[in-house]
Formats: C-alpha cells, structure tokens, sequence
C-alpha cells in the first residue's frame, strides 16, 4: 500500500509539473522591446499596445493574435474573448470535452470564429450555449462545425453532452437515433431517457 501511494504522488507530482511547463511554455514575454512567444520572435507587434489575453490569444493596435500567429481579418478593437459558462461543464466522473474545446468560440461586429477558424455564422444574432455548442437565428454549431438537421429557434443543451431540439436529441454533436426529444432528459452519468428507451451517450440500451 505505501509503495503504490508513492507512486501515486509521485506520478501526480509529475504530471502537475508537465501541466505547469506547458501553461508557461504558452505564454507571451516582452523582452527588450520584443514580444517572444514558445521563445519565437513576434515580428511587426506594437508592444505599448500588446495585451496576452490568455488561452493563447493576444493583441495590439494592429491585430489580433492566436498562439503567436495573426487572425486574420479580426478587429483588434471590438475583439474579446468569451468567458465559458461553468453552468455547461461535465459532471464530475464522466468524459471531458475534446481537447480542442479550450480554444471556443469568439465574434467580431461581422465575423464569428472558433479558435482560428472562421466559421460560417451570423455574428448578430451568434450565442455561445456551451459544452461546445452555438447556435445563430438560421443554424446549430458544435466545436465550430454546423449541425445539419436541428431547429435553431428552440435547440438547447441539457447535461452531459446531450441537447435536443423539437424533434431530435443530440450526443456530443451527434443525432441519437430512436430518441424522442419531447420526453428525453438527462439522468446523469452519461445516461438519459425518454418514454420508451434509456440511452447510454448517446446510445440506445437494449
């Protein structure tokens, strides 16, 4: 017992170091007039006006930045970033959220992204819903890619990946086949139910 508890602090000794080593690898320096990021060079940053945002995004003046690299097309004076709802996180025991779900969502006055990626989205009307979700007045989004068959007006999340419109339930961007949305909720754990079947993420239970 005392040989496993060792190893046990040791490994989490070591991954507490691997994460404290990445978060600073990641972020921006200012040394001797120059911005440095993962110990490369920025070139053309206008430091008086350079902000490290954190998550990797940064800006000047002149631009707006994601992991030392300009977005294109951003404007740098209407550019924020959006906090994540804690309401829409996992419960604790089940699967976390891909690793690209850090990156999230953000919107100009015209343009919506997802990390670096502009995504074909009305900027206007564009909610962040969390757990990866999103949607705009016409279309559903989760992780940056738009769902095809979910009713925008009354799409929303519930719990544990799951979310629902009129007609359709949805796992982790993905229809549940057979489930009725009218009656579907979440029970935990990664299990749901409607009036006539339990579902285990997003799979019917036979």
């Amino acid at each position: 017992m005392k040989q496993t508890a060792f190893l046990f602090r040791s490994l989490l000794l070591v991954t507490m170091m691997g994460w404290t080593l990445m978060s600073q690898a990641q972020r921006y320096e200012i040394d001797h007039g120059r911005v440095v990021f993962c110990d490369e060079v920025m070139m053309q940053v206008d430091t008086q006006s350079f902000v490290d945002l954190g998550c990797g995004y940064a800006k000047d003046k002149m631009n707006v930045y994601l992991n030392g690299r300009v977005l294109e097309n951003v404007d740098p004076s209407t550019f924020r970033l959006k906090e994540r709802s804690a309401s829409h996180h996992f419960r604790h025991g089940e699967m976390d959220e891909p690793m690209s779900a850090h990156r999230g969502y953000f919107k100009t006055n015209f343009n919506v992204y997802y990390g670096d990626k502009k995504i074909d989205a009305m900027a206007s009307s564009f909610v962040d819903l969390g757990g990866g979700y999103a949607k705009d007045s016409f279309n559903v989004y989760y992780f940056g890619e738009k769902l095809k068959g979910c009713m925008a007006s009354n799409f929303k999340i519930l719990e544990g990946g799951y979310a629902k419109d009129s007609f359709n339930v949805f796992y982790r961007g993905n229809k549940v086949e057979g489930a009725v949305a009218s009656s579907f909720k979440y029970t935990g754990n990664g299990y749901g139910q409607d009036n006539f079947n339990a579902y285990y993420r997003g799979k019917q239970l036979k």
